[in-house]
């Protein structure tokens, strides 16, 4: 089955409509790949066409998604013990991406959402105390990681200073006797967007993150987000391409309805163009692929901090990162 065959027949089960004639094993390799097996299980129970699938591929979907909710119930402890030990420093951590949903669920209905890791932040002047407090409760760092881990949990736990930014304070979610912070949810979509197209690279690479994709779809669909709104908001006129690219992106795996200024500059049509290209057919767009690994690795280096301090085999290193690192990315 060709790869762009199986990227549909992804997406057609993401929205709960499996294709008849769908490679199964190749569906399977690119659900895994993208962290997206027990979204696609979940989809189609909801949508009730779980049964249309063959039943090795129901069995293995489901046992995926069971393992998947046993992983996400440890982190949602995890994250419920760190957020206490904050609470009592008097400390409001503010969470991020997947550890939101993890937060706002019951253990009834935990999502099925793969999350690889709990993100939190906390105001500039708190970050050493919570760190401390954190410690207290044997995190360690990661050996060249912004993380801390423990050896018994499912995941790391990745606390960052909170950042400012144009879509007003987060609000303030108390749950079981437990406070913490969540963003506006304009602010989660911009987190989302800038995060892989800028500070990972993807608009000039031509990879599509397409977990965090059908992260911005079920977003749109439960919350009022105002795309407008969003575009505005973007520091300039390099960040405004990457978000449109990405909205164009959404539009045609999702559906999402997105404004029509989207499309306008020649630009960022093509941008997107090139990421559903390479993606649908990876042999044909490898120079494609090339050639933006090779821009973005260009940006990188003339970005770089203390460049001529490191030694041939580090730098080696990151340039094997650059062209090759991929990780859930299409």
């Amino acid at each position: 089955m060709r790869s762009g065959n199986a990227l549909e027949a992804l997406i057609a089960g993401l929205r709960g409509c499996p294709a008849a004639d769908a490679d199964w094993q190749a569906v399977i390799a690119l659900a895994n790949h993208t962290l997206l097996t027990p979204d696609l299980f979940s989809s189609l129970v909801r949508a009730g066409q779980i049964q249309r699938l063959p039943q090795d591929v129901r069995v293995y979907l489901r046992f995926v998604h069971d393992c998947n909710r046993e992983r996400n119930l440890r982190l949602r402890a995890q994250l419920s013990e760190a957020v206490a030990a904050l609470n009592r420093r008097e400390i409001v951590p503010l969470l991020l991406k997947g550890a939101i949903p993890l937060f706002l669920s019951v253990p009834e209905h935990v999502p099925c959402r793969m999350t690889s890791d709990l993100d939190l932040a906390v105001e500039p002047v708190e970050e050493a105390t919570a760190h401390a407090c954190l410690e207290e409760l044997g995190y360690a760092p990661v050996a060249r990681g912004r993380g801390l881990a423990r050896r018994q949990d499912a995941g790391m736990l990745e606390l960052r200073a909170s950042q400012a930014n144009g879509f007003g304070p987060p609000g303030l979610v108390e749950r079981d006797g437990l406070r913490v912070k969540i963003p506006p949810v304009h602010s989660r979509a911009m987190h989302w967007t800038m995060h892989d197209l800028l500070k990972e690279g993807d608009y000039w690479r031509g990879r599509i993150d397409l977990r965090h994709l059908r992260d911005l779809a079920q977003l749109a669909e439960s919350d009022h987000m105002d795309w407008t709104a969003l575009r505005v908001a973007m520091s300039d006129r390099g960040a405004r391409n990457a978000l449109d690219t990405q909205l164009l992106a959404l539009h045609h795996f999702f559906g999402t309805r997105i404004p029509a200024s989207c499309a306008r500059r020649p630009l960022v049509r093509f941008q997107h163009w090139r990421r559903v290209f390479t993606a649908k057919h990876p042999f044909l767009g490898a120079p494609l692929r090339l050639a933006g690994n090779l821009a973005w690795g260009a940006r990188r280096f003339s970005h770089a901090e203390g460049l001529a301090r490191r030694g041939p085999l580090d730098i080696g290193r990151r340039i094997v990162r650059i062209l090759f690192y991929s990780r859930a990315k299409i």
